[in-house]
């Protein structure tokens, strides 16, 4: 993700803005893999900046807070908690992931990923080749991937743009669907993507059904007109808590890049 509006108005969330996972017992691993899950939602999210070239963002810490108002069973791992490890940890226990951070794309496909928290990048990265090794996600309906890149593999030459990128290795570990990205995407833009497709997943929609719906509100660029009811309203007023001049802000980028609604895709069994 890149810097924008969603920056300075969420990077100073307080803790208690969102729900703080238990402690989980080592013996809790000896049942990871065999466990369906036990809550709707996880939330892995960090913002960055506590390592040299990643840049500090507050998407997705707004990201966290405001899919924590939208569904009613919500875990949320964010900054120093948020390790690779942890994240692969808990992420069997949820029906629905979503991972908000920095998207790294390398020209290994092996060792792309996503930033979480670690003392060096290699220590932070939750690389492709790790969710392929540790990832259990057969109870995981959908995981979001909302970060730059995660449905794109940095290939060189003229090679075939088959399924290489992190969001391949999630589906390979059991993963029914992932939501990625084709390209870069604002903080603005990642905040209001995923707002209104939790709206519509809080209230039962599967997860094309959900997408679908969220790609026709950006797409008809629906914020400009206020929603008074149902799932979108629900979106809007949570976006509007923390971000009152959101629309403003979406339309200006909206006239930079009119198509940045494409740069979110699902893969998978929809």
């Amino acid at each position: 993700m890149s810097a924008g509006p969603a920056d300075y108005a969420c990077t100073a969330l307080r803790a208690g803005g969102v729900q703080r996972p238990a402690a989980i017992s080592a013996s809790s691993r000896a049942w990871k893999c065999a466990c369906a899950a036990v809550v709707e939602v996880l939330v892995v999210a960090h913002g960055g900046g506590h390592l040299p070239g990643l840049e500090r963002i507050g998407g997705p810490l707004c990201e966290a807070h405001v899919i924590a108002g939208l569904h009613d069973s919500v875990e949320v791992v964010t900054q120093q908690e948020a390790t690779p490890a942890r994240a692969l940890f808990m992420m069997p226990m949820a029906r629905i992931v979503h991972v908000a951070a920095h998207g790294l794309t390398h020209p290994n496909r092996w060792a792309a990923g996503l930033a979480l928290h670690g003392g060096s990048l290699g220590e932070a990265t939750l690389t492709s080749s790790g969710i392929l090794a540790e990832g259990v996600f057969s109870s995981v309906d959908l995981v979001v991937l909302n970060a730059c890149r995660t449905g794109t593999h940095q290939g060189t030459g003229r090679t075939v743009q088959t399924l290489r990128s992190i969001e391949s290795a999630f589906l390979a570990r059991g993963a029914k669907a992932v939501i990625s990205t084709l390209w870069d995407i604002t903080d603005l833009q990642g905040v209001v993507f995923s707002a209104v497709l939790h709206a519509h997943l809080g209230v039962g929609a599967d997860s094309h059904t959900a997408y679908t719906e969220t790609i026709r509100y950006l797409r008809g660029h629906r914020w400009r007109a206020s929603s008074e009811r149902g799932p979108v309203f629900a979106a809007e007023s949570a976006i509007d808590t923390i971000l009152p001049d959101w629309r403003s802000h979406l339309d200006r980028q909206v006239t930079e890049n009119p198509l940045f609604w494409a740069a979110f895709k699902i893969t998978g069994v929809v």
